[in-house]
């Protein structure tokens, strides 16, 4: 086994020996647009979750904020309420 065959690799060559510069630019194009598509994938689940958790820490909040009587009316709370039975 020589030199030449232990550190051969594989390019893809026209018939006439050169080297097939279109195969690998096309792959590359390919590759490129996978990548862009993927990231655009992971950008709108990120921003789908983040959207989510938004809504729902809001929900949360205005669920947890006091509530106050109009008209200086005393509000209802868990201490002056019969139990339902």
């Amino acid at each position: 086994m020589t030199q030449a065959h232990a550190f051969s690799q594989d390019v893809r060559r026209h018939a006439d020996g050169s080297i097939d510069f279109d195969f690998y630019r096309i792959r590359a194009i390919a590759l490129r647009r996978q990548a862009m598509r993927d990231g655009f994938t992971l950008t709108s689940a990120c921003a789908g979750v983040l959207t989510m958790l938004g809504a729902l820490a809001a929900f949360f909040h205005v669920e947890a904020a006091p509530i106050s009587a109009p008209n200086g009316l005393a509000a209802v709370t868990q201490a002056n309420v019969a139990p339902i039975r």
